[in-house]
Parts: structure tokens; C-alpha cells; sequence
């Protein structure tokens, strides 16, 4: 019985030494400084887009290039895992997810088309605290890339010569800004609403066996999202 309670009151105390030491630790940063993890989710508005490319290399494309390229509106979802230096400047690391359903494109016919991001950003954010509220304003910028991918169930020139089903990925530089409205709910719990402009290289999507390729400019997209932000 007293090894048993020898052994509890080593283990306690070794709990409370680690809770003290971390308590220090935290106790030498700055007001605010940290791990912070955040998670936001809203629409996400395509602007047109177009068709560079729809041929094997060296053969004239069968549908007409450039077309225009409409997007029904998409959603965005986005979660980061990043440092707050101090009450004003953080860093973190990102990825999500920004995608929307093809509708329409002049010269083409297309069957469940869909145009997705998954997008792996390192974000610079600059914030400041009103005094005597809970409103924190927020901006800031990051880059990286974006896998993204195109997913068909059948798009081809409408005179029927040539098209594509399935999906293919392209991995292409991205970047993006942003700004919003943080307000604190807690201590340790923001409540967060923004806005973000994304944008991406042209992508090329190459489907086997002819190496065809389907070409799009690059996505520009606008997301408003609602989230929520912890720090620790």
C-alpha cells in the first residue's frame, strides 16, 4: 500500500512539474503568443474562367480556343495550424479545399464537370486588438500551391470528336490574400468572419492514353468564410 502511494505521489508530482514548467515557459512570450489552430468554411464565387487547351500535343484543338468558362458558385473550407508571435503578427501553414461545378462552356458539352483546389499556403497575418473590445481586425497574404484537379463524368467538343472522362491533377504555384473580423468569445476562442481572394497558375490536365490535354486559366476564386479560431 505505501509503494502504491509512493509511486501516486511521484507520478502527481511530476504532472505538476511538467503543468509549471510549461506555465513558465508560457509565462516569458509575449501577451498572446502561441500555437493557434483555426477552421473556416463559406461560399466561394469561380470568376470565368477559360479553355486554353483541348488536344494532344502538335493537333489542332477540335472545340474552339480560348472559350469561356462559367462556374456555378463553390465552396471553400480551410484549416491551419500556424504561431502567433504576439497580439499583431502570426504565421501558419494552410490547406483546404476550393471547388465548383462547371456550367457552361460555348462549344463544349459537359456532364458533371467539376473544377477542384486543394490548396498547402504559408500565411503571414497582421492583426490589431481594438482596446476595451472583443473586435480584432485582421489582414494578410500567403503563398505555396495548389493540387488541382478536374473531374468529369464526360466533357467533349460539342461536335463530339474529342473528349475526356475521369480525373486527372495538376500541381501549380497559388497565392492569396485576405482580410475579416475576428471577436473573441473566450480567452482561448475567437469567432471569425473574412473574406479571401485565391488565385492559381494555368493548369494542364493530361489524360492517358494520348496524352491529351485539357488546358483551363488559372482559378480566381473569391470565398466569404465563417469560422472559428483557438489559440493555446
Amino acid at each position: 500500500m505505501k509503494c502504491r502511494y509512493a509511486i501516486g505521489v511521484a507520478a502527481l508530482s511530476l504532472c505538476l512539474g511538467a503543468v509549471m514548467a510549461q506555465a513558465q515557459y508560457y509565462s516569458y512570450l509575449p501577451e498572446g503568443a502561441g500555437p493557434t489552430f483555426r477552421l473556416g468554411v463559406g461560399p466561394s464565387f469561380f470568376q470565368d474562367g477559360q479553355i486554353t487547351q483541348f488536344s494532344t500535343p502538335g493537333v489542332a484543338p477540335t472545340g474552339p480556343v480560348p472559350s469561356k468558362v462559367d462556374y456555378d458558385t463553390g465552396l471553400a473550407f480551410d484549416a491551419a495550424l500556424g504561431w502567433a508571435f504576439n497580439q499583431y503578427a502570426a504565421l501558419d501553414f494552410e490547406t483546404g479545399f476550393i471547388g465548383a461545378k462547371i456550367n457552361n462552356v460555348p462549344g463544349y458539352l459537359s456532364d458533371n464537370s467539376r473544377l477542384y483546389n486543394v490548396p498547402f499556403m504559408v500565411n503571414a497575418t497582421l492583426s490589431y486588438p481594438i482596446p476595451r473590445t472583443n473586435i480584432i481586425p485582421y489582414v494578410g497574404a500567403g503563398v505555396g500551391g495548389a493540387d488541382m484537379v478536374f473531374d468529369t463524368d464526360n466533357f467533349q467538343d460539342s461536335a463530339g470528336i474529342n473528349g475526356v472522362v475521369g480525373s486527372e491533377n495538376d500541381v501549380v504555384f497559388a497565392g492569396q490574400i485576405f482580410a475579416g473580423v475576428r471577436f473573441a468569445l473566450s480567452r482561448h476562442l475567437m469567432l471569425d468572419v473574412g473574406y479571401k481572394y485565391f488565385a492559381t497558375e494555368d493548369p494542364t490536365f493530361t489524360y492517358p492514353p494520348d496524352n491529351f490535354n485539357v488546358g483551363f486559366k488559372g482559378a480566381r476564386t473569391h470565398s466569404v468564410l465563417f469560422g472559428l479560431t483557438f489559440d493555446f
